[in-house]
């Protein structure tokens, strides 16, 4: 979650920063669905609609690899496993189990 400045302010360097970081997240996401229903399109149906879901398919392409998708996912995949208690750094660390 986006956090706010101690006095409220929005134009705080931090919070923008963490605004941009949740756009960059958005718009990636955009760009692989848009790249997964180009795909699925061009598969399924054939002529004009198959040359318009290659169209899609490219387009999400571009947007995804323009985005450097993999890092954000990355920082994703760090914090979400972080929050299921896999904690880098500690010898045989995994998903906590219940009863322990």
């Amino acid at each position: 979650m986006v956090r706010r400045s101690p006095d409220g302010d929005d134009d705080d360097p931090d919070v923008r920063a963490q605004w941009r970081e949740v756009g960059r997240l958005l718009v990636s996401a955009l760009a692989w669905a848009l790249y997964a229903v180009g795909w699925l399109v061009a598969k399924s149906l054939r002529g004009a609609g198959a040359v318009l879901g290659w169209l899609l398919f490219a387009a999400g392409y571009a947007g995804a690899r323009a985005l450097r998708p993999a890092l954000i996912w990355c920082r994703v995949a760090v914090r979400l496993g972080w929050h299921a208690g896999l904690k880098p750094g500690r010898p045989g660390a995994g998903p906590r189990r219940a009863g322990e």
